[in-house]
C-alpha cells in the first residue's frame, strides 16, 4: 500500500497565499523525509480559499529541489482547452529533469462549472476533450515526433523537447469518479485515482471491479502500463487519539463535503455527469454527519494511527493500492504533526515486506 498525499493550498483567514505556499513547501519536505510515496496538488481555479493552486508547474519546481524521494505527481492536469496537451507534455519532462525522473501525471475533466463556464468550455464535450488530448500525450510519450489530426487538436508535426529522462515514460493516471471511466482506464493501461468517494464503500468497489476488468484487455496504449489503483481521500488528519483527530478536522471535514455536495448537485444533471444523480440523496442527507463521513465513506480519514491501519487494510482487501491523503486546511502545525504522526506509525506497517 503507497501512502500519499494532495494539497490544494487552502488558506485559513489571516494567511496569505505566499505563507501557505511557504508552509506546503515545509509539508512536502517533511512527507518526504518520512516516507510518503508520492505528493502533488490539483489544478483549481477561480475558487479560493479551498483552492489556490493555479499554476501547479511552478509549485512542483520549487518543491523539486526541496525533496529528494517522494514522486512529484501532477493531480491533476485538466485535459481541456485551456491546457493544450503538447504543452502538459513539455511541463511534465521539465519537471521530470529538475526532480531527478520522479514526475508522474495524472489527468482529468473538470467537475468545476465555473471554471468550465468561466475557459467556456461545455460539460458534454469534457470526455470527448479528455480523450482527444489523451491520445496526443500519448503520441508524445512515446515519439518526439508528433502530429495529430483529431476533433478538438490538429496540428502538423512537431518535435517535443526537452525529453524526459525517465523511460520509457513517467507513469499516467485518470481521475475518476464513475465504473465507466474506471473501466476506460483499465482499458488503455493507465491508472486510477477514485475521486470524491463520497457515495460509500460498495460505489467504490464497482469501480476498482470496472477497472480490472477493464484491464483484462491487455491493450495498454503506452508500453509501460500503469495498474495501480489510487483512492483519493478529501479529509484526512491523524492524531494521537480518534477524538483529538475529530476536534481539530471537522471544520474542514464538514466544509469540504459541503462544497462538495453544492459543487456535484447542479453537475449531476449535466450531460455526460448523469452517474452522479442516482448517488446523491443518500450523501445530501448525510453531508453534516461526521460520524457518518468517517465511517460510512472512502473520502474521510479522520482518527488515531490504529484508525488508518484498519482503513488501509480494508481498502487494500478491497484492491487499493495507494490512498492519495488531503492534509490540508488547518493550521500548519497540526498538519506537520499529522504528517509526522502517519510517517512515524503508519506507513512502517505497510513498507514491511510478507515474511
Amino acid at each position: 500500500m503507497k501512502i500519499s498525499m494532495l494539497q490544494e493550498g487552502e488558506t485559513l483567514a489571516g494567511v496569505s497565499h505566499a505563507q501557505r505556499y511557504e508552509e506546503m513547501i515545509a509539508e512536502v519536505a517533511l512527507a518526504d523525509q518520512v516516507g510518503f510515496y508520492a505528493w502533488g496538488t490539483s489544478e483549481q481555479h477561480f475558487s479560493p480559499p479551498r483552492f489556490t493552486v493555479s499554476a501547479p508547474e511552478v509549485l512542483y519546481a520549487a518543491v523539486a529541489r526541496e525533496t529528494k524521494n517522494i514522486k512529484l505527481r501532477i493531480m491533476c492536469s485538466v485535459l481541456l482547452k485551456w491546457n493544450h496537451p503538447l504543452l502538459v507534455v513539455e511541463r511534465l519532462a521539465t519537471l521530470d529533469i529538475v526532480s531527478g525522473g520522479r514526475a508522474e501525471l495524472g489527468t482529468a475533466r473538470s467537475n468545476n462549472l465555473n471554471t468550465l463556464k468561466t475557459f467556456g468550455v461545455e460539460p458534454g464535450d469534457t470526455k470527448a476533450m479528455w480523450q482527444d488530448s489523451l491520445d496526443v500525450i500519448v503520441k508524445a510519450f512515446t515519439n518526439p515526433m508528433v502530429s495529430h489530426d483529431g476533433p478538438f487538436w490538429t496540428f502538423d508535426e512537431q518535435e517535443i523537447v526537452p525529453h524526459f529522462v525517465t523511460a520509457p515514460h513517467p507513469p499516467l493516471s485518470v481521475a475518476a469518479s464513475s465504473a465507466s471511466s474506471s473501466a476506460e482506464a483499465g482499458e488503455r493501461g493507465i491508472g486510477l485515482m477514485l475521486f470524491e468517494s463520497y457515495f460509500g464503500f460498495e460505489y467504490l468497489q464497482e469501480a476498482i471491479d470496472a477497472f480490472v476488468e477493464g484491464a483484462k484487455s491487455g491493450k495498454s496504449v503506452l508500453p509501460q502500463r500503469n495498474d495501480d489503483v489510487g483512492v483519493y481521500v478529501a479529509t484526512a488528519f491523524c492524531a494521537e487519539s480518534r477524538q483529538q483527530a475529530i476536534e481539530k478536522a471537522e471544520n474542514v471535514t464538514l466544509g469540504y463535503a459541503g462544497f462538495i455536495a453544492d459543487l456535484y448537485e447542479p453537475l449531476a444533471k449535466k450531460m455526460s455527469y448523469e452517474y452522479l444523480d442516482a448517488h446523491m440523496a443518500r450523501f445530501l442527507d448525510n453531508q453534516a454527519n461526521m460520524d457518518f463521513l468517517i465511517r460510512e465513506t472512502p473520502s474521510v480519514m479522520v482518527g488515531s494511527p490504529d484508525d488508518y491501519i484498519d482503513r488501509l487494510r480494508d481498502l487494500e482487501a478491497r484492491g487499493v493500492d495507494e490512498v492519495l491523503l488531503r492534509i490540508d486546511g488547518m493550521e500548519h502545525d497540526d498538519i506537520m504533526n499529522s504528517i509526522r504522526l502517519i510517517g512515524e506509525e503508519v506507513i512502517p506497517v505497510f513498507s514491511k515486506k510478507p515474511d
